[in-house]
């Protein structure tokens, strides 16, 4: 779990941000009134006593920023635990950018969040969901055995690994952004001509 430094008794356990650093998602926990207190504070000018940054601090005392941007982005959704739990009234709260529940067609664009374990069970089933990802995207039809050429041949220009950025993910979370631009249909016209992408599986 990392606190937050910017107020007391509100904890997180998972955070996704862009390459800039930027709020994309958040898992907290924590009092409703506290919760409600740092959203409100992310739409408040600093002068106002509001944030335009928070700061997440892990158990070896490191701050890892945490920047919000245009607050009016984010969307909160709440859950409120049994009030017969050890900890009283306790609230899970996720704020995020809804880009990561909905692919952006316009810019062919989608982002893939996942609970990580290390486990070579939920890589497999990230990279299934990368190529969903791909399929929905892609301006041009990709059969389903084309997924290890295409993904070979395009992965380094189509997927950000956020892990592999300034600002990687924190706790137990994986994250990446799937981005099909105008080089992709040309490659994969090229695979065909060149006989890597065939009819038969």
């Amino acid at each position: 779990m990392f606190k937050i430094k910017e107020l007391f008794d509100i904890f997180t356990d998972a955070c996704v941000r862009d390459e800039a650093g930027n709020l994309v998602f958040l898992s907290l926990y924590g009092r409703d009134t506290v919760i409600q207190q740092l959203y409100a504070a992310f739409y408040l000018k600093a002068t106002e006593g509001g944030f335009d940054q928070i700061h997440l601090v892990d158990d070896a005392g490191r701050q890892h920023p945490v920047f919000l941007g245009q607050a009016d982005r984010l969307t909160k959704i709440s859950g409120r635990f049994p009030r017969a739990n050890l900890f009283g009234n306790l609230v899970h709260t996720w704020i995020y950018d809804p880009v990561v529940t909905r692919p952006d067609m316009v810019n062919r664009a989608a982002w893939l969040l996942a609970e990580d374990d290390g486990s070579d069970a939920v890589k497999t089933a990230f990279d299934v969901r990368v190529w969903e990802a791909y399929r929905q995207l892609s301006p041009v039809p990709l059969l389903d055995h084309w997924q290890a050429p295409v993904v070979g041949a395009t992965g380094h220009a189509c997927i950000t690994s956020m892990a592999q950025t300034p600002y990687p993910p924190l706790g137990r979370v994986s994250a990446c952004r799937v981005t099909i631009g105008e080089h992709f249909a040309p490659m994969v016209s090229r695979l065909v001509r060149d006989g890597t992408l065939t009819l038969e599986g």
